[in-house]
Formats: C-alpha cells, structure tokens, sequence
C-alpha cells in the first residue's frame, strides 16, 4: 500500500514525520530545535504558493515496537525502492519503547538505522514519562543526534 502523502506548506530546514501514531515526532520536533517542523504521520511534500517547490528534507521517527518497526520496515522498503521520491530522506530516528530492549528489537534498530541515510537510536529516558524533556542542556548523545541531522540537511539545501 503507497505511503500516505501530507501537503506541508511550512517549509523549514527539517521535516518531521512520524511513521505511526505516537512515534515521538513532537519530542524528536523539539530536540532537532526551530528550524523543524512536526507534520504529522504520512510522507510530507511541499505544497503552497512558493514555486518552485522545494524537495522537503524529512526525518522519519518510529518507536520499537512491533508496530513502529513494522512501519519502519514498510517505510525503508518503499523508499529503497524509489517510491518516496516528492521530497528527500534525510535520516530515520528510532525512538525507545520501553527501558530495555528485547533481542529482536535491538537487530531491528541496527538493520533499519543502516537502510536509511542517516540512522539514529534514542534510548529510553525515563524522565520523559513524567516531565517534559529538556533539549537547552541535552546528553551529548542527542546532541550529536542533532548536530548530523542539521548537517545534513543544510548539505542537501546547498
């Protein structure tokens, strides 16, 4: 089944799309700073008055979960197979379901982090579930997380 298309006329330096519900694109949104925009689920594509339009750099975020590495597994093949191609992949970020990962999980991540340009795991953070994530001081982790994918994108853009 094709991947669902979203019209985005908010045309910032990153787009973030989720591959499912609750995948964390507002959290990941707001680690990767101003210069992203959460567009929802589906596949973004720029839409509006500005011609021409710009090919979207997208990161896609699932969890890992059976129905986030699923989706992740669905997604990475239909872009791998050309089938993605109105705006550009930048990167798939995979987020923690839980504090430990099972076995098959962790192959997961590793197998799907490599099917995209740019891969990246954020582990559990357990004071996420109960307060909001504080990205001004973040580990030096998700800077590095934030600091490829702006590369990234700003190489694309140039």
């Amino acid at each position: 089944m094709p991947w669902p298309r979203i019209p985005v006329q908010d045309h910032r330096l990153i787009t973030v799309a989720g591959l499912h519900g609750g995948a964390g694109t507002s959290t990941v949104t707001a680690m990767l700073g101003e210069q992203a925009l959460d567009a929802g689920t589906g596949w973004p594509v720029a839409s509006g008055w500005v011609r021409p339009l710009p090919r979207l750099g997208v990161v896609v975020v699932a969890r890992t979960h059976w129905a986030g590495v699923a989706a992740a597994e669905d997604f990475t093949q239909q872009w791998l197979a050309g089938e993605l191609n109105d705006s550009r992949l930048l990167g798939l970020i995979l987020v923690d379901d839980a504090p430990r990962l099972l076995e098959w999980q962790r192959r997961a991540v590793k197998r799907l982090v490599r099917k995209a340009p740019l891969g990246a795991h954020i582990p559990w953070v357990e004071s996420w579930r109960v307060q909001p994530p504080d990205f001004t001081k973040p580990p030096k982790r998700l800077q590095k997380i934030t600091r490829q994918f702006h590369q990234s994108a700003e190489e694309e853009e140039a």
